[in-house]
């Protein structure tokens, strides 16, 4: 059965003070029923459309704005407001990948076999938290960049990059389904608080964290496998660094850019944050208290100290 986000206003109002603005910010809704989780492709087939009139016009621009930026859906719309997405810059990264745009018209099929699985998979979360919910997924068009996010709106997930077969984005959608469950957990302010006046590089490894445990327990990757393979070889090197400088704001070599050496895959920090949260499930003797505690975690030092992560280093 669908549910209005406000109907699950009532156990977001004792998991969080100030839950009242959660449901002033977060604009969705979402379902417990996994038949019922909404796939929503409108952005994909109306960029492939645009593409088609392109062939046949000079006014690039315009055709963008009215076929694909003016018939946007909430996610499209949210995603714009969320990371600049223009339609000059969507038409640079067009000149700039011809192919990869000209041929996302191969990707509808996929996916729709990737939505069965997505939904296979979904079963498999709703195992290990019970209460789960199920925002809309929004598939769409941007730059060239990848991006898949949660928001307000339910998450955002950009094809632009993809190459069939698709299975592995399942972990993906997976991680971003996680990310808005602690959303609903924690309360959306505080959830941005994090990357704004309250952020930190432990709890910013520690909010991904959680997203990559559930996408493996479920699918048995994480996003960033590349950079769990390296973080499990240089672990104890790598915590050394990251204790002294968990409690600045900077990300740098961690997350979101690339790192200064080249050995380094991007994003150890969310492949760390994935070692603590499996720390502290791992060590836990109540595993749906657990679940709860990784995903309406605010005190990440504590949650650190809970996992005993650290522990292993100690000799």
């Amino acid at each position: 059965m669908r549910n209005a986000l406000a109907a699950c206003i009532s156990s977001i109002f004792m998991l969080t003070i100030g839950s009242v603005s959660v449901a002033q910010e977060l604009n969705f809704e979402s379902t417990s029923e996994i038949s019922e989780a909404r796939f929503i492709y409108d952005d994909v087939l109306n960029f492939i459309r645009a593409s088609e009139m392109l062939a046949d016009a000079a006014d690039t621009a315009g055709i963008l704005e009215r076929e694909y930026f003016g018939k946007g859906s909430p996610g499209l719309t949210e995603f714009i407001k969320k990371y600049g997405l223009s339609t000059e810059s969507l038409i640079k990264a067009m000149r700039k990948h011809p192919e990869k745009y000209a041929g996302l018209h191969t990707l509808l099929d996929p996916l729709k076999e990737l939505e069965s699985t997505v939904r296979g998979s979904l079963a498999d979360l709703q195992k290990y938290i019970p209460d789960v919910v199920f925002p809309p997924t929004y598939f769409l068009v941007e730059r060239h960049r990848g991006i898949g996010s949660g928001s307000a709106v339910g998450q955002l997930i950009a094809v632009d990059k993809w190459v069939p077969p698709l299975d592995e984005k399942t972990t993906l959608i997976i991680h971003e389904m996680v990310h808005l469950q602690q959303v609903m957990a924690v309360g959306y302010p505080k959830y941005l608080a994090l990357f704004g006046d309250e952020k930190n590089l432990l709890g910013l490894c520690i909010r991904e964290g959680p997203a990559e445990f559930f996408a493996h327990l479920t699918t048995g990757r994480i996003t960033q496998d590349e950079a769990l393979e390296y973080t499990v070889e240089h672990e104890e090197r790598l915590w050394k660094w990251l204790a002294q400088e968990m409690d600045g704001a900077e990300t740098g070599d961690w997350m979101w850019q690339k790192p200064a050496d080249p050995e380094q895959p991007y994003h150890v920090g969310y492949a760390m944050g994935f070692r603590i949260v499996e720390a502290y499930y791992n060590q836990a003797s109540d595993k749906a208290q657990a679940v709860k505690d990784i995903l309406g975690v605010t005190d990440f030092v504590s949650f650190l100290n809970d996992s005993h992560y650290a522990d292993r280093f100690e000799k």
